[in-house]
């Protein structure tokens, strides 16, 4: 059963500027919509839009260079060169940990206004230890400044939302153990992915375990399934050694739980 992974990208702006961008930039998968652990992975991603021109909302800029950092479990990462962004700038933290890469349009292929859509993709491999996470690819759009100054700026990893919050809203992608197949699988968290509180538990059942027939954590269940969830729910009317997983205030998942998934 596939897992249908939608990636979004807010916006972001300095200070009142939030509305720079018209749409998210998303993945484009040309593998699996999900990255496995352990092994390599294709992230393409679609540049649809452009900025908002901070003088006339009504005005779109073109993208003309985007700025991408890749996490530290997305290791060997090596550029796409296809499209009109070419060949980036690559750039590697003196630790190894990550890589910035720096996509710039050739000046001649630059628009005036925002009339295209772009591509831009990297190749890496996934840690083995990045099983049930999800890898963040930071990134910016550029745009030109029609007035002739600072170029606009679009930072998808510090989202101003409405309210004056601030949320990294870049691309990720949800990472999968290698061993996920049809039937039964037992998955264990590592040591720094536990889930400590409620609220991380349904988050990750959630993200996770969606498109599962049913998954068991000793005597807790979950489901997405709203008749898998009643048959959940009779046996707790009948046994109340049994739970939601999803519903139980003081559920935590460590490293040494097994997860059974039923796919």
């Amino acid at each position: 059963m596939k897992l249908k992974t939608k990636i979004y990208i807010a916006i972001l702006s300095l200070s009142a500027l939030s509305n720079l961008a018209q749409a998210h930039v998303g993945v484009v998968n040309t593998q699996l919509p999900y990255a496995v652990a352990g092994k390599s992975y294709e992230l393409v991603l679609s540049i649809p839009h452009g900025c908002t021109d901070p003088q006339d909302s009504n005005k779109h800029l073109d993208t003309y260079k985007v700025h991408l950092v890749t996490p530290s479990a997305f290791t060997s990462p090596r550029p796409i060169i296809d499209g009109v962004f070419g060949k980036p700038k690559q750039t590697i933290n003196s630790d190894g940990s990550k890589t910035t890469l720096v996509w710039t349009k050739d000046a001649s292929l630059n628009a005036t206004e925002d009339n295209q859509s772009y591509r831009v993709g990297v190749r890496g491999s996934i840690a083995a230890t990045a099983a049930l996470s999800k890898l963040t690819f930071n990134i910016k759009q550029f745009c030109k400044n029609p007035n002739g100054g600072a170029d606009i700026v679009v930072n998808w990893a510090q989202y101003v939302a409405a309210d004056g919050s601030v949320s990294n809203q870049s691309p990720t992608v949800k990472v999968f153990p290698a061993t996920r197949q049809l039937g039964w699988n037992k998955f264990n968290l590592s040591s720094t992915n536990e889930k400590h509180t409620q609220a991380d538990v349904k988050t990750f059942m959630s993200d996770f375990f969606s498109d599962a027939a049913i998954v068991w954590v000793g005597k807790g269940a979950y489901s997405a399934n709203n008749d898998t969830t009643t048959k959940i729910q009779n046996l707790i009317s009948t046994d109340n050694s049994y739970f939601e997983l999803i519903n139980k205030s003081d559920i935590m998942l460590h490293s040494t739980d097994d997860i059974w998934v039923k796919y």
